[in-house]
């Protein structure tokens, strides 16, 4: 089949976890639009317009080994061999200092940050077709570290070391990997009375909080052919917030 465009999607077969809401449901609706075959492994179910559009759903807690394996298995039964695979479920912690973390808490942002994209970098690949992409959601939290995010920065500096790990081992099957490290993002993991909302517009060098629509264009270039000789970085995209400041900002901080 030829490709309408460069940066076509067109019957991609693509499987997409944390996708009922947030980043990964704005990926899935233009990856849909672009005419790929999106496969959605989330505990939630995905909102009705998707599945309308085409979207298959599997309930999967990418914690579990088995559930993870299972899903794989089924994908390839129902839409064959995978040309993307997009890892973007996760979850914050709950904004402690180090010193007064519980154990169970990380425990259960371990299980799905680490222990998710673990997971689908391990299993995901047989599933595959060489040449393929691996895309991975990180965070500026991941490059950054702030306080009371230790435990979800540790893992986001996990996904991006287990990523480039793997772009590393699976180079010569001609599959990329590579991770998007967004800075904060209106999503439903962000309520709107967050700190980081106004702190975003502040921090950011475009003077602004990004909107998911922000994020979906950059999986959409990695997932196309257009970004074949691509692999193993982090792209950031957090409006500049990790660039700079202006004065005013500044100004601000030493009043």
């Amino acid at each position: 089949m030829t490709n309408p465009h460069p940066f076509s999607l067109a019957d991609k077969a693509v499987f997409v976890t944390g996708g009922s809401s947030g980043i990964g449901l704005g990926v899935c609706d233009r990856f849909l639009q672009e005419g790929a075959r999106v496969v959605v492994a989330d505990i939630q179910t995905p909102p009705a317009p998707l599945l309308a559009a085409g979207a298959l759903h599997l309930s999967v807690d990418v914690c579990d080994r088995s559930q993870v394996i299972e899903a794989f298995a089924r994908t390839e039964e129902t839409i064959g061999k995978l040309d993307v695979i997009i890892h973007n479920a996760g979850k914050p912690g709950r904004n402690d200092h180090l010193t007064d973390s519980d154990e169970a808490v990380l425990d259960s942002v371990v299980g799905l940050n680490f222990y998710g994209t673990y997971y689908l970098l391990k299993y995901g690949p047989r599933h595959m077709r060489d040449g393929g992409s691996i895309i991975t959601t990180a965070s500026v939290a991941g490059l950054q570290q702030n306080e009371g995010f230790f435990d979800y920065s540790a893992t986001k500096a996990a996904t991006i070391s287990m990523t480039k790990t793997a772009a590393v081992e699976l180079g010569l099957r001609g599959i990329r990997c590579n991770s998007i490290a967004p800075g904060p993002v209106k999503t439903p993991m962000l309520p709107p009375q967050h700190y980081l909302n106004t702190l975003a517009k502040h921090l950011s060098t475009l003077g602004r909080i990004a909107e998911v629509d922000d994020l979906v264009g950059v999986y959409h270039f990695l997932a196309s052919d257009q970004s074949r000789y691509i692999t193993g970085q982090t792209i950031v995209v957090d409006g500049g917030r990790l660039t700079g400041f202006r004065k005013a900002v500044l100004k601000r901080l030493a009043d």
